[in-house]
C-alpha cells in the first residue's frame, strides 16, 4: 500500500513538472526586435509597378528619381523608423509555401518590397504583405529569410506611399515676425504695399500703393494678415514642364529679413454655385508650377481696405 502510495506521488509530481513546462514554453516571450546598426543613406521602395527612390543629402531627404524633389520629413521618418526598428511578435508561416504567400499577400502583384542601402550596399529588405485584421500588425518577411512574421504596426500602410506622397509641398516658410512688408500687384494696374518697422509696442504699421483708399492701418488685422504668408504649401504639383495656366491675377512679394520671396498667382476656373474657384502659381522659391487650394489663395486676394481701421 506504501508503494502504491508512492508511484501515485511521483506520478502526480511528474505531471506537475509537465504542466508547469507547458506553461513556461506557451507563455514564453515570442516578441524580438530586427534593428539596424547603421542608418540608411537610400531606400527603395517598390510597390506593384511603381518605384520610389528616397535618397538623403547632408540632412536632408529627396525623392524622385536622381533625388530631384525635397520630401516630406514626417513621411520619411515614418518610412525610416518602420525600416530600422521591425517588431515581430510571432511567426505564422513560410514563404517556401505557396499557400502562405497567398494568405498573407506576399505574392508578385500584392507585396511591397522595401530596400535600405548604406553607401550602395543594401542593409535590409523587407517584403511587406497584407495589415492583419485588426489593423494594426502586418504580415512581412525580413531580408532573406523565408518566415513569414506577424509585425507590430500597419506597414503596409507606411510602406504604400507614392512619390507624390513622399514629396513635400512646401513651398516657402519664414519666421513671421521677420516679415517686414506684403506687397500686391494686380493685373488692372492696382499696387498696394503694407509694411512695418519698429518691435513690440512700437511697431508702426504704413500702407501706400495708387488704386486704392489710403487710411490708417489696424495693427491687429495687419499682423494677422503677414503671420498667413509665414508658410505656403502646394495642394499639388503640376508636370515638371508645365507652365501656369489660366488668367493671371496678380503678383506678391513678401520681404523677410532681407530676402524677398515672390508669388505670380494665376485663377484656373471660376468660383460656380457651390464650387470654388481653383488657382495656380509660380513662385521664386520653386521650379515648379502648382496648384494653390482656394482658402490658400485668399490672402493674396484681400482688399486692402479689410486691413484699416
Amino acid at each position: 500500500m506504501q508503494k502504491r502510495k508512492m508511484i501515485l506521488l511521483c506520478a502526480c509530481a511528474l505531471l506537475l513538472f509537465v504542466c508547469i513546462v507547458q506553461a513556461i514554453t506557451k507563455n514564453k516571450n515570442t516578441v524580438r526586435v530586427f534593428t539596424l546598426k547603421e542608418e540608411p543613406d537610400s531606400i527603395l521602395i517598390e510597390n506593384g509597378s511603381e518605384s520610389v527612390s528616397l535618397v538623403k543629402n547632408g540632412e536632408d531627404w529627396f525623392v524622385g528619381k536622381d533625388g530631384k524633389y525635397a520630401a516630406n520629413k514626417a513621411n520619411v521618418d515614418s518610412v525610416l523608423n518602420a525600416v530600422k526598428s521591425v517588431k515581430v511578435l510571432d511567426k505564422v508561416g513560410s514563404a517556401s509555401n505557396e499557400a502562405s504567400k497567398i494568405r498573407y499577400d506576399l505574392t508578385d502583384g500584392k507585396k511591397i518590397t522595401v530596400r535600405a542601402y548604406v553607401s550602395g550596399k543594401e542593409v535590409r529588405k523587407l517584403t511587406v504583405g497584407k495589415a492583419s485584421a485588426t489593423g494594426s500588425q502586418g504580415y512581412i518577411l525580413i531580408d532573406d529569410s523565408s518566415d513569414v512574421y506577424l509585425a507590430s504596426g500597419n506597414l503596409n500602410s507606411t510602406f504604400s506611399k507614392s512619390q507624390a506622397d513622399l514629396r513635400s509641398n512646401s513651398i516657402w516658410s519664414i519666421e513671421k515676425n521677420t516679415i517686414g512688408s506684403v506687397s500686391i500687384k494686380k493685373a488692372d494696374g492696382t499696387e498696394w504695399k503694407v509694411s512695418r518697422s519698429g518691435q513690440s509696442e512700437n511697431i508702426e504699421w504704413k500702407i501706400d500703393g495708387h488704386g486704392i483708399v489710403t487710411g490708417e492701418v489696424d495693427g491687429q488685422k495687419a499682423e494677422s494678415w503677414f503671420g498667413e504668408f509665414a508658410a505656403l504649401s502646394a495642394s499639388s504639383w503640376y508636370a515638371d514642364d508645365a507652365t501656369p495656366d489660366g488668367t493671371y491675377l496678380l503678383t506678391c512679394e513678401v520681404e523677410a529679413g532681407g530676402k524677398t520671396v515672390a508669388l505670380d498667382l494665376f485663377q484656373t476656373k471660376e468660383e460656380k454655385d457651390d464650387q470654388q474657384a481653383e488657382y495656380c502659381a509660380s513662385s521664386t522659391e520653386s521650379p515648379y508650377t502648382f496648384a494653390l487650394a482656394s482658402y490658400s489663395a485668399k490672402k493674396f486676394l484681400k482688399n486692402p481696405d479689410e486691413l484699416l481701421k
